[in-house]
């Protein structure tokens, strides 16, 4: 069962442009189905050169989550709709500080449409 807050790894992420690629994600609502923002390993240039948009990165850190090799990004701009059938690889769920953190960049964030900020 997919639960709020889990991290899956999706070895094949159709969001990712311009090809799928590995991703960790983070499902941060169920209803009506499984959405979740794609993680990062650092800040992308579009955003570093836009700094409105800076406000949309959640900060996850390595030492709080056991998947992690480094320190990474939820980028809060953008959500996806995911399949059960994609997330299935579970890595866990993200720590209270993490958490805070989405809560916060979901928030400020001038991009994320305010039914999604509902939702979450």
């Amino acid at each position: 069962m997919i639960s709020k807050w889990e991290v899956f790894y999706v070895p094949s992420c159709r969001h990712t442009k311009p090809t799928p690629k590995p991703k960790f994600v983070v499902i941060v609502y169920l209803s009506p189905s499984p959405h979740g923002f794609l993680i990062n390993s650092r800040i992308n240039n579009f955003i570093l050169n836009r700094s409105y948009l800076l406000p949309c990165e959640a900060q996850i850190l390595a030492s709080q989550h056991s998947f992690l090799n480094y320190d990474s990004y939820i980028d809060c701009r953008e959500i996806f709709m995911f399949d059960d059938s994609e997330l299935t690889n579970t890595r866990g769920t993200l720590s209270s500080d993490a958490k805070e953190a989405v809560i916060n960049a979901v928030n400020a964030c001038p991009v994320l449409e305010n039914i999604h900020k509902t939702r979450i």
